[in-house]
């Protein structure tokens, strides 16, 4: 999430940056004036007096920066005449340079107000609380100026040389070292303006999150959202963070909880977020959930149906065994299809519902449209919808062909033993009954033979089938010694 809005985070960085360096103005300008005032914060140091010419300039430098609007052009032009007098003493210079950086500062020129106020600090004239003053503000522009690591090391030296800190400067920093990804240093100022910060703000959270971010401190960053989202509860944006982490963090069933809480709040507006939703029931072994919810939004219109979402649909539907739900949206799926696929799909649901003609129909579009991954899967499927329907000689042909394939070889060579052991069954069935009637029949003639004239009601004749079975048996019998006959004598 946050790694590919990086460029939108540093802009948001670069601009955190510039406020800061907005609100730290009024203390820049005023350094100069309040230099001259500072007689008590230290002891006076010797030779710090200005001289009745450089004084000159600096009162009218001061009268030119306080008119309004504050005419800078003519205050440079009148320290510039300062600073070029002989024997101009380094006290008498610093407060020239001050006055003139701010001057060129409210002329827009910000290198210059840089050069003008380090000059100030090395020109030996200030005392340590007038450097201290002045370098936060020397830090702060280097920043605005796009040097950011050389802004945030003085600033960084000041805050260690006991210079009073606080949240701004802290995010400054922060920012400034995260403009040029150097995210460890930038770390300790980040969580010390968090601190510092009362009330925190949207811009705090951003840039803490941030750097957890860059630097996989995914469960600091989990922690960090879940109190932003209990001062935003209505954010979606830190929802979806909080849930990308618990995904990240292998904590996906949390993330299955987010989504649904935001669907319940009506934060999931998308096609893309909706199915990533049904997508976890699916996953969870919840499909009769996801698949209501994924059927409600496109009757809503939220979820297209396109061919691939029907696909979802009709899964979900087969994972929770619907296969009476799951067959028209197959049906609708499978004729805008690319390939048989869908087709074989819907024969599997009319399978399970026992609607074996229906079944056999959708496995031959399948078969006929192609693309299968495993054709001879859908011939063993279109056996078993025959035989299911007492076609054991007609599955055994679509068996027969699943065996021309190595995926579905095994399971079609199986069924063609078993098919097999069935009609051996029947055949030795048959001859089982056949051997018994011809015993009986048998039986018949011999009791006629051995009664003779003596006539019993419903004993008196042989019945008309054992009278044709004996027959065919003398036949056989006939038959099978010619044969052996023939056989002895060596005839062809």
């Amino acid at each position: 999430m946050f790694a590919k809005s990086k460029l939108g985070m540093k802009s948001m960085i670069r601009n955190t940056g510039l406020a800061v360096l907005a609100a730290f103005a009024i203390t820049a300008m005023a350094v100069p004036a309040e230099a001259q005032r500072r007689k008590n914060d230290e002891p006076k140091a010797e030779g710090r007096v200005v001289s009745a010419k450089v004084g000159e300039q600096i009162l009218a430098a001061q009268e030119f920066l306080q008119a309004e609007p504050p005419q800078n052009t003519q205050a440079i032009a009148a320290l510039n005449k300062a600073l070029a007098i002989e024997k101009i003493t380094p006290y008498e210079k610093a407060i020239s340079l001050q006055m003139r950086g701010q001057a060129k500062y409210g002329a827009g020129d910000v290198r210059g107000t840089l050069a003008d106020w380090e000059g100030a600090i090395s020109s030996g004239g200030l005392i340590q609380t007038e450097i201290d003053n002045l370098q936060p503000n020397i830090g702060q522009l280097w920043i605005s100026e796009g040097e950011f690591v050389k802004g945030a090391t003085i600033l960084e030296s000041w805050i260690n040389g006991g210079g009073k800190t606080n949240e701004r400067i802290e995010m400054m920093i922060a920012s400034a070292f995260s403009q040029v990804d150097q995210f460890r240093k930038a770390l300790p100022h980040g969580e010390a303006g968090f601190r510092m910060a009362s009330p925190k703000q949207k811009k705090h959270f951003d840039l803490l999150n941030f750097l957890y971010n860059s630097l996989k401190l995914y469960g600091k960053q989990a922690r960090l959202l879940e109190q932003q989202v209990s001062i935003w509860p209505g954010d979606k944006q830190t929802w979806r963070s909080i849930a990308s982490l618990k995904a990240q963090a292998n904590k996906s069933k949390e993330a299955f909880e987010i989504n649904k809480i935001m669907y319940l709040n009506g934060m999931l507006t998308s096609e893309q977020e909706l199915l990533g939703l049904t997508q976890y029931y699916s996953f969870y072994e919840v499909p009769y959930r996801g698949a209501k919810i994924l059927e409600r939004e496109m009757n809503a219109g939220r979820v297209s149906k396109a061919q691939k979402n029907l696909q979802l649909l009709s899964d979900m539907w087969r994972q929770a065994r619907e296969y009476e739900k799951a067959i028209p949206v197959l049906t609708q799926a499978a004729d805008v299809a690319s390939n048989g696929r869908v087709y074989e799909q819907l024969g599997e649901a009319y399978f399970a519902e026992t609607q074996y003609v229906k079944a056999e129909t959708a496995f031959r579009k399948a078969l006929s449209k192609g693309g299968l991954k495993k054709p001879g899967n859908v011939y063993v499927l279109i056996a078993n919808a025959l035989y299911e329907r007492d076609k054991p000689r007609e599955a055994l042909v679509e068996f027969k062909k699943g065996l021309n394939y190595s995926h579905s070889r095994k399971t079609a060579s199986g069924w063609i033993t078993f098919i097999k052991g069935g009609f051996e069954v029947e055949r030795k069935k048959r001859a089982f009954q056949k051997a018994v009637k011809l015993d009986e029949c048998k039986n018949q003639e011999d009791r006629v033979r051995r009664m003779g004239d003596t006539k019993i009601e419903g004993m008196e004749s042989i019945t008309e089938e054992c009278v044709g079975i004996l027959a065919a048996e003398v036949e056989r019998i006939a038959a099978k010694k010619a044969a052996a006959r023939a056989k002895a004598s060596g005839a062809p």
